[in-house]
């Protein structure tokens, strides 16, 4: 199994700032997004669907999807925990399947994110 958005880890626990400053104990966490006082939520309705999609294969790396982005175009994150956030491609796929590099603004500052070719939509 490969994990479908590169360096991200979904949690479910309560988000009480304590148990959340707790995961920054666990070896290579680097923070948590949103940090610990306004941690990132998703809905269980978002997680149950992405992981459907994700279970499906709708993410594997080999499947091939039907979009051709470029550098610097603008997309839109369509599924996980990213859903809805428009992006700015950085390393674009030319195979029609994988992963690539997106950015988009958060929390005052570009993030960078790899996610598959399949999560993405041309804006």
């Amino acid at each position: 199994m490969m994990p479908v958005i590169h360096g991200y880890v979904l949690v479910q626990m309560m988000a009480l700032s304590e148990y959340l400053a707790g995961l920054l104990g666990v070896e290579h966490v680097i923070d948590v997004l949103g940090g610990c006082d306004r941690p990132m939520r998703l809905s269980d309705k978002e997680v149950s669907r992405f992981n459907g999609l994700a279970r499906e294969g709708n993410f594997d790396w080999e499947r091939p999807v039907h979009l051709v982005v470029r550098a610097g175009e603008p997309v839109l994150i369509t599924a996980g925990p990213f859903c809805d956030r428009r992006a700015t491609v950085i390393t674009p796929s030319k195979k029609g399947r994988g992963d690539v590099v997106v950015s988009f603004g958060f929390m005052g500052g570009e993030v960078p994110v790899t996610v598959p070719l399949a999560l993405l939509k041309k804006l």
